[in-house]
């Protein structure tokens, strides 16, 4: 069977670290209008970040792994970029950064486009829970991260397991909204899932689905989620409330906050907080 022209295989080209390997053959598929760059059955010990160029996807085989080894980011992800079947470890105790990153300025705002992550693991195994899985950041005028999916993903040991944030731009509109995460598994983090900006603009942090969750709290896990923004909705199973070590909300509907819907009926109504508006709605059994 012949080879697909449109496939680059990371292990064609040569680096001297396991990302610029990886980056060398991004770059190619990028430069010379291919689609897919695979990865080996092996592990990529990554000190340094790997940018996915736009247009370009990178996916593991079953058994590649990614091991990152110093206080770096992992990947980012320009526009119309994607990353699919990969599993991704952390190998640094203290790690501050972010293991997967989306920002704003890439401008990911069209339905069309092909931005996504699907089928992803992302595990700290350092042994201490810190660092953020996933990040989505706007922060300038005209920044957006929007119709962007998320599925079928696991995050393991994190203080930020997905972190949504939109900073008001010294002009214009920053937006982190219409995204969709469905299948999404968080275990052993701290803060599972925060949606940081404003109700609406300039910093919007609104409209984004979270779909089939499954949460697994342990000790170390502060909160469930934390939401500013409006008609963001919520559904899925928390397990083990028992494990969170203290009695105060674990899902905050914070001030600059409205419309946003809460369907997680394994959360008692005692820890759910609405400082928001009055349009926020949560279920509970």
């Amino acid at each position: 069977m012949a080879e697909n022209p449109n496939i680059v295989y990371v292990e064609d080209f040569a680096g001297s670290t396991a990302q610029s390997k990886i980056q060398a053959a991004i770059n190619f598929a990028f430069q010379n209008n291919k689609k897919t760059v695979i990865a080996a059955n092996k592990d990529y010990y990554m000190t340094g970040n790997v940018i996915i160029k736009q247009g370009v996807k990178l996916q593991g085989s079953y058994g590649t792994r990614f091991i990152i080894g110093a206080n770096v980011r992992g990947f980012e992800l320009e526009r119309d970029a994607s990353l699919w079947n990969a599993r991704i470890m952390v190998d640094y105790k203290g790690y501050t950064k972010e293991v997967i990153y989306l920002d704003g300025k890439h401008k990911y705002y069209n339905t069309w486009h092909n931005t996504s992550l699907n089928n992803i693991v992302i595990v700290n195994w350092s042994g201490t829970v810190s660092g953020t899985g996933i990040h989505l950041y706007s922060g300038g005028s005209g920044h957006e991260i929007s119709f962007v999916n998320f599925m079928d993903i696991k995050i393991v040991g994190f203080a930020r397991g997905l972190y949504l944030k939109a900073v008001k731009p010294a002009s214009g509109f920053a937006y982190v909204n219409a995204n969709r995460f469905d299948k999404i598994s968080l275990d052993d983090c701290i803060d599972n899932i925060i949606l940081e900006g404003s109700e609406t603009i300039p910093n919007e942090c609104s409209g984004n689905s979270f779909t089939n969750l499954q949460i697994q709290p342990t000790p170390n896990t502060k909160r469930i989620m934390a939401i500013q923004g409006q008609i963001n909705k919520v559904d899925g199973i928390c397990w083990d409330l028992e494990q969170i070590q203290h009695s105060d909300p674990i899902f905050i509907f914070k001030a600059e906050s409205n419309y946003n819907y809460l369907d997680m009926r394994t959360i008692p109504a005692n820890r759910i907080l609405n400082s928001g508006k009055s349009g926020n709605r949560f279920e509970t059994l």
